[in-house]
């Protein structure tokens, strides 16, 4: 006997359970999606500034390593 399903059938969640949840619910619902927009946010500052040091790093050493190649091929 699937006990799970017959569970599912008698439970009492809806999808209409915004429109009736308190002014507490409310309140908890807009600080978690804040709390999860933050974390999203700093996510993507963290990968969007570690892009840009990876680019200045890879873009001092191109150019330092073109200017020894050069160097090099002066002194022949």
């Amino acid at each position: 006997m699937d006990y799970f399903s017959d569970d599912s059938a008698h439970s009492s969640f809806s999808l209409n359970e915004p429109a009736k949840s308190t002014l507490e619910d409310k309140i908890t619902r807009k600080r978690w999606a804040r709390g999860v927009l933050a974390f999203y946010i700093c996510l993507f500052l963290a990968g969007a500034t570690m892009i840009a040091r990876q680019t200045a790093i890879f873009s001092s050493g191109t150019e330092q390593h073109v200017s020894l190649q050069t160097d090099v091929q002066l002194n022949h």
